[in-house]
């Protein structure tokens, strides 16, 4: 699962920077190549913008949630990128291609 063709969305081409993009490959390529490790079909990322607060020094402005429900699994991963966004974004694996969307696109 996940060794498709990937694609990408216009809605992600268009709002998410290159950067995340990539850091969201590599999160599912990190997952993929951990043994015993089952992946959903469905991966779920939920981007946030972090403002800037003492709690975090400054050093990180996006925060990303990465779900998926089968096995259920979560993880909150902290970036600095340089334009952080609220959204999120499904990558989708139907065993041909593995997709990139925006949720508002699915």
């Amino acid at each position: 699962m996940f060794d498709n063709r990937r694609y990408i969305t216009i809605g992600v081409h268009e709002g998410i920077d290159e950067e995340l993009q990539i850091e969201i490959w590599n999160i599912i390529d990190r997952l993929k190549s951990m043994p015993n490790f089952s992946m959903d079909y469905l991966q779920i990322f939920e981007l946030k913008k972090i403002e800037n607060t003492r709690e975090f020094n400054n050093c990180y402005n996006q925060e990303i949630v990465h779900i998926q429900e089968q096995p259920e699994y979560e993880e909150q991963i902290f970036l600095k990128v340089d334009n952080p966004v609220n959204a999120k974004i499904y990558v989708i694996d139907d065993s041909d291609h593995t997709v990139m969307m925006k949720a508002s696109e699915y």
